[in-house]
């Protein structure tokens, strides 16, 4: 089932805090995936081992810049 832009956006601002707490995150966005929405976190460096593969069902993809 695709993820709807509405429905990333909601888990982008739900776990905004969350995710401004690792090292070097610059940026949260909602960004378009095939037929899916998913959160793209940009990092200034290095990618958290930690960091989830998806919130509330959203995939989440790591960048540095």
């Amino acid at each position: 089932m695709p993820v709807p832009k509405e429905a990333a956006e909601a888990a982008r601002d739900r776990y905004l805090a969350i995710l401004s707490g690792y090292p070097g995150m610059t940026r949260a966005e909602v960004t378009k995936l095939s037929d899916d929405y998913a959160i793209a976190v940009n990092f200034a460096s290095g990618i958290p081992d930690d960091l989830p593969k998806d919130l509330d069902g959203v995939p989440v993809i790591a960048r540095t810049q």
